[in-house]
């Protein structure tokens, strides 16, 4: 029969006692604490140690990524380990597409980088069972009250009121409803004294005291990382990122990204105990959206000019008119200098006579005599040009004048004499380069034109060209132009004339006013050493008003369009554009041509052609542009088609099939409204209107749709453009 349970008069009796017994024990067992509850209370002071060394890192970090902005192997050295970095950097990412760079001064920016290291802020563990949160590289770590357990000490442990459980082992039960070896509670004295268990029934605490053993003071319990001591017993577990093994000790790292979801969009890269979300380059992943989102580098104040963002990239464009291009580390500008030389060098001794593209004179003299007196006129001269003006004498429109000009290669005497207009032409072809003597001479009734001294022209001629005003005899002389419009001519000619005059004699008498004059006008004066070609100074440009729609004769088919480029360079510097087409009402650059010395999509230095529509490379490729050599640079476009050769070596396509086609369709849009051609740079567009904007440098002829351009012909020419003539390179040293 089993003994009763019911408490005897003597055992009333002893109660009171035996409590008081019993919180005594209590007492002492507060006052000496377990190693467990020790250690816990001792961490705190454990972290404060390191107070000078965490100082110091975020001293350093708001040095390094708070004041300027760092990269990824910066942060590193703030951190000195790869879990921190592989932590913070991503959220740093985070901050700056939230709040802008650095250099934005935004305050948000510099509380938002603070506050990523600490990854106690904001407090991860439970408030009501936690004593402490500590800070681990890229983890953290809940330090538990007593009678509290769990990762984030979430889980309540220890004992509950008698009577209130009745599973084993967890907490208090009635008296002999467990053997006496068990974890709850048992008969009193059916344990060694320092066993566990309860109070009498009916004792004002209610409570169950547990004296226990701490196994996770010795050799942290076995556990391999984490070991939580519980009453009669403990437990291993492992820190965020691990999982414990099936032997229940050790920790085994837990693979995030077994997850196809834990970085969304980006590439998932597992880390020990950690993992992250990887973007590619220029890309930064956003946390809230598991995505990757292009980073803004124009926001980092990356470029020295203009900058221009991408999806994962950024380019930086500087002024080309103003005669920068992209220095080598392609953030910063530099100057364009000439990397091939030319004879450059003038004679002051000689008189250009293209300066002026309006066709006026570039020299106009007046000459007064008391008695009649006939034209002498004699020089040098010099010419690639085959059409222009070289002269003109005599009165004023209406009067009695003559002009001697070039037509074809060849001189042409336009006379009008009493209101009677000729034409003659005779002599041989002059416009190939060398220096030859032409003399203008007025005899009795007569002109005579000679070249080296041979005549070439003899007219007879009614009157004389001094006319009689006031009392003396007048006549007007002008070089390289007329004093009227051309069309007044006898028979119209294009006036400009890129031409050299040296050793001048007017009326047998030299004019040393002109020679002072050209001596302190470089303007004025000629190349020494010229060749065949038209030069680009780096400093200007030319440009027509070409049509490049073609309409069919048959009615009712539809007008196509075509763009075909020769181009004959010997570039003396490495940037700049050689041809172009221009949207007046739309200030857009439709097509371009030009030299470049980088690829803007590998960020890497080369010399290349490019080929763009507006500012979209359609193709690239490599010229030696400095070794001072002719190169032909050809384009065709058409519906469907875009080329780019370089002495015979078709250029690489920089888009795809689809986007050539869109391109080319853009153009044609243009191409259907009004557009200019231009030569050797572009007008005052915006410095991202085209891959390149600096005015070429160089020899350059241009052959557009089959038809030689002339500049003489051109809509505009820069005055310091010469039209047929060039400098040589000059010879390389010794």
């Amino acid at each position: 029969m089993a003994p009763s349970l019911s408490p005897g008069p003597a055992a009333l009796r002893r109660a009171p006692q035996l409590l008081l017994l019993l919180l005594a024990a209590e007492c002492a067992l507060a006052a000496l604490l377990p190693a467990r509850e020790a250690t816990q209370f001792l961490r705190p002071r454990q972290r404060r140690a390191f107070q000078v060394f965490e100082e110091a890192k975020q001293g350093h970090l708001e040095r390094e990524c708070v004041e300027e902005l760092c990269s990824r192997e910066e942060a590193r050295e703030v951190f000195e380990n790869d879990p921190e970095t592989d932590y913070f950097y991503p959220r740093y990412l985070d901050c700056i597409n939230k709040y802008g760079s650095p250099y934005t001064k935004n305050s948000g920016f510099a509380t938002c980088v603070q506050n990523l290291p600490d990854q106690c802020t904001p407090n991860p563990c439970d408030r009501k069972g936690t004593q402490a949160c500590q800070d681990l590289m890229g983890n953290f770590f809940c330090l538990c009250k007593a009678g509290w357990g769990g990762r984030l000490c979430d889980k309540g442990l220890g004992c509950a009121p008698l009577g209130s459980l009745s599973a084993p082992g967890l907490g208090c039960a009635p008296l002999g409803s467990l053997p006496a070896p068990g974890l709850g509670c048992a008969p009193l004295g059916s344990l060694p004294t320092v066993a566990r268990g309860c109070a009498p029934l009916g004792s004002p605490s209610g409570l169950c005291l547990f004296p226990d053993v701490n196994e996770c003071s010795q050799e942290n319990g076995g556990c391999l990382q984490i070991c939580h001591n519980k009453p009669g017993s403990f437990h291993c577990s492992c820190h965020s990122g691990f999982e414990l093994s099936s032997d229940g000790r050790t920790c085994q790292d837990i693979d995030e990204c077994a997850d196809s979801e834990a970085c969304g969009e980006a590439r998932c890269k597992n880390l020990p105990g950690s993992y992250s979300c990887l973007c590619d380059e220029g890309f930064a992943y956003s946390s809230q959206e598991k995505a990757c989102r292009d980073v803004d580098e124009c926001l980092q104040g990356r470029c020295e000019q203009v900058c221009v963002n991408s999806p994962g990239s950024y380019t930086c464009h500087c002024d080309g008119r103003g005669g920068l291009k992209l220095s080598q580390d392609m953030d910063t500008c530099e100057d364009i200098l000439p990397c091939v030389p030319f004879s450059v060098a003038k004679s002051v001794k000689s008189l250009y006579l293209g300066r002026m593209f309006s066709g006026t004179p570039v020299i106009r003299l007046r000459f007064k005599r008391l008695q009649p007196t006939r034209l002498v006129a004699e020089f040098d001269f010099r010419t690639f040009d085959p059409e222009g003006i070289l002269l003109f004498a005599g009165g004023h429109q209406d009067s009695t004048w003559i002009v001697l000009a070039l037509r074809a290669g060849r001189l042409e005497l336009q006379l009008r004499y009493n209101g009677v207009g000729r034409v003659t032409s005779s002599g041989p072809v002059i416009n190939h380069g060398m220096w030859q003597t032409i003399s203008v001479e007025e005899l009795a009734r007569n002109l005579v034109i000679k070249v080296n001294r041979d005549a070439v022209m003899k007219i007879a001629v009614a009157g004389d060209l001094f006319q009689p005003e006031r009392g003396l005899y007048h006549l007007n002389l002008t070089v390289g132009g007329i004093p009227f419009h051309e069309k007044d001519l006898v028979q119209p000619i294009n006036p400009r004339l890129d031409g050299c005059m040296r050793s001048w004699n007017w009326l047998n008498g030299e004019d040393t006013t002109i020679q002072e004059t050209v001596k302190v006008n470089t303007r004025m004066q000629c190349f020494s050493v010229t060749e065949r070609g038209s030069f680009y100074p780096g400093s200007g440009f030319a440009f027509y008003s070409l049509d490049y729609m073609r309409t069919p004769l048959d009615v009712g088919t539809e007008s196509t369009w075509e763009v075909e480029v020769v181009a004959h360079i010997r570039p003396a510097a490495d940037t700049g554009v050689l041809f172009a087409l221009w949207a007046p009402d739309l200030r857009a650059v439709p097509l371009s041509v030009a030299l470049v010395d980088y690829h803007s999509t590998k960020k890497l230095k080369k010399q290349l052609v490019v080929l763009a529509v507006e500012h979209t490379a359609l193709a690239l490729m490599e010229i030696k542009v400095c070794d001072g050599q002719e190169h032909v640079v050809t384009v065709s476009l058409r519906d469907g088609e875009a080329t780019l050769e370089v002495d015979g070596t078709r250029g690489q396509s920089e888009v795809s099939a689809a986007q050539l086609q869109e391109r080319l369709a853009v153009l044609e849009r243009h191409l259907r409204s009004p557009v200019l051609t231009f030569a050797g740079g572009l007008p005052d567009v915006p410095v991202t209107s085209a891959p390149v904007t600096a005015f070429y440098r160089g020899c350059m002829t241009l052959e557009v749709n089959r038809r030689l351009l002339d500049l003489d012909e051109a809509a505009y020419k820069h005055s310091d453009i010469t039209a047929h003539s060039c400098p040589p390179v000059e010879p390389a040293a010794a």
